[in-house]
């Protein structure tokens, strides 16, 4: 059976959350001509409500929830309707994102707020069939919060890393193996591939969601404000992420923006747990790939955040006041 607990964390004074590159530092490049987001239709299943991992798999969109609401993934069609429920036969401690590589479902069992784990995992699930294997995975320098994985056209697992302070780090298997070749259950050691770049010299921190599109041409990272793209070369993902210059895009309000995926016609779908709100719509941005590989650097896709505009962040820091404690909830290790 599934335990879970809440446990309080005592907390004195404030806590000043410094976001960086979430809130989104502002670029005094020209702002290239770029789509907008728009709605593509809005969830009703109360499934959805903690909805932190997507992947679009042909005219089909799986989501998940993270931690206490990862026991299923929902499978939707371009209407926000449910259409399946695929149980977890594995108990997870704490699914943050979904990807695919050939024929199956990637569960990134990456998140760890409080940063003891001593050791992730990557579920993959045939849809089909059900069936599940699972292979943990440990960081060389410590245990890591994150919310963001990104899988290449050879089946390599990239981890993003989401920081509180400073910038985001970028891991994969240390002996560059596919997904479908990491020892089950593990663990597989990951090696630090480097830090996250913004191409304009700011910090980024905060990722809570990536997706590599079906061509393998472009990657996508989000943050609570914005969505960065990437374009990837000949030297891969490890390159694009560490030494590129991306597209930065601001997305609408959302309560809690945590998924992000591409279809594959290569437009850009994302979505967002609802926070005590309404479900919240899925906003699409057409032709976000073409966007991308037209872009000649890395200039940001608008001059403000929306999100950031709506949560009132000058200067990309948020000084949040809790009087009483942080309520952090977390599962146990496998």
């Amino acid at each position: 059976m599934r335990s879970s607990r809440l446990a309080t964390v005592a907390a004195t004074g404030a806590l000043v959350v410094l976001l960086s590159g979430s809130a989104g530092a502002q670029s005094n490049t020209p702002v290239p001509e770029t789509g907008v987001f728009e709605p593509l239709c809005t969830p009703t299943d109360p499934g959805l409500e903690e909805l932190s991992g997507m992947v679009a798999v042909g005219n089909r969109i799986y989501g998940v929830g993270d931690s206490g609401n990862d026991e299923v993934v929902l499978e939707l069609d371009t209407d926000c309707v449910v259409r399946n429920r695929i149980p977890v036969p594995i108990d997870p401690y704490d699914i943050e994102d979904l990807a695919w590589y050939d024929g199956s479902l990637i569960l990134a069992d990456i998140g760890d707020n409080l940063r003891t784990r001593e050791t992730v995992a990557f579920i993959t699930l045939d849809p089909a069939s059900g069936s599940a294997s699972l292979h943990r995975a440990t960081y060389p320098d410590g245990p890591h919060d994150a919310e963001a994985v990104l899988v290449d056209r050879s089946g390599r697992v990239f981890v993003v890393t989401k920081e509180l302070f400073g910038t985001s780090s970028i891991y994969t298997p240390a002996q560059g193996q596919s997904i479908s070749a990491l020892a089950e259950p593990g663990p597989t050691p990951l090696t630090r591939v480097g830090t996250l770049s913004t191409g304009d010299g700011t910090a980024a921190s905060m990722f809570t969601g990536g997706a590599v599109s079906a061509d393998g041409s472009v990657v996508a990272l989000r943050n609570y404000s914005d969505v960065y793209l990437y374009r990837v070369g000949e030297k891969g993902i490890g390159a694009a992420l560490t030494e590129g210059q991306p597209l930065r895009i601001p997305t609408p309000y959302q309560p809690q923006g945590e998924s992000v995926t591409f279809t594959e016609a290569g437009d850009l779908v994302i979505g967002s747990e609802s926070k005590g709100e309404a479900l919240p719509p899925l906003y699409v941005l057409r032709g976000a790939v073409e966007m991308a590989l037209a872009s000649q650097n890395g200039e940001s896709a608008g001059e403000e955040s929306s999100n950031a505009a709506v949560w009132g962040i000058a200067g990309g820091v948020v000084v949040i006041a809790i009087g009483g404690g942080v309520l952090v909830r977390f599962r146990r290790h496998r």
